[in-house]
């Protein structure tokens, strides 16, 4: 069975990772297993540099596993950008829902985040089934944005609701209403 997917899609900077960062134990205290992908549009580098792994994939392995005690990673070669579809299928079997930050042009049911009083971007809501309107004030003092846990949850109700309609899971609960917000 696969896992509901669910985008999260807006400006840099706007708090889609914090939000996120919220989601994930909500959705786990729902009795959800949680799987996340992040674009990267800048690229990234995964492994310490000099690290024997590092090494093998700089040697030219066309992929190196990474595994301790409690962790496994796969680093594999790619020609080009990775599609959601790819990176979907890279991930463990038994996920109920996978949270996507980014990809805003793959068509997938998506949470539109907003900052102070500017519209969302066009291609923030052409690409899938927009979920949620969400404007995230900005921090007066710098840091990542104030979250009311009303949000949280309401977002994590619609989201577990959605999923197991979608048969993503067979964990029950009792149902909950997805809504538009404006934070």
């Amino acid at each position: 069975m696969s896992p509901s997917v669910v985008g999260f899609v807006g400006p840099s900077g706007v708090g889609k990772t914090s939000l996120l960062e919220r989601l994930v134990p909500a959705l786990a205290a729902r009795g959800l297993v949680v799987g996340a992908v992040k674009h990267a549009s800048h690229g990234f580098v995964a492994d310490r540099e000099g690290t024997d792994s590092d090494r093998l994939y700089r040697a030219g392995a066309s992929a190196v596993g990474l595994v301790s005690g409690a962790q496994l990673a796969t680093f594999v070669r790619r020609d080009g950008d990775v599609s959601l579809a790819a990176a979907l299928a890279a991930l463990p079997a038994g996920l109920d829902v996978v949270l996507v930050e980014g990809f805003s042009w793959e068509p997938i049911p998506r949470v539109v985040l907003m900052q102070d009083s500017r519209p969302p971007a066009t291609q923030h809501l052409r690409g899938g089934e927009v979920l949620s309107l969400i404007r995230l004030p900005r921090n007066a003092g710098g840091g990542p944005p104030v979250l009311a846990e009303s949000l949280i949850a309401s977002l994590a109700d619609g989201i577990a609701e959605r999923a197991r309609r979608s048969g993503a899971t067979t964990t029950s609960s009792a149902p909950a209403a997805e809504t538009t917000e404006e934070a």
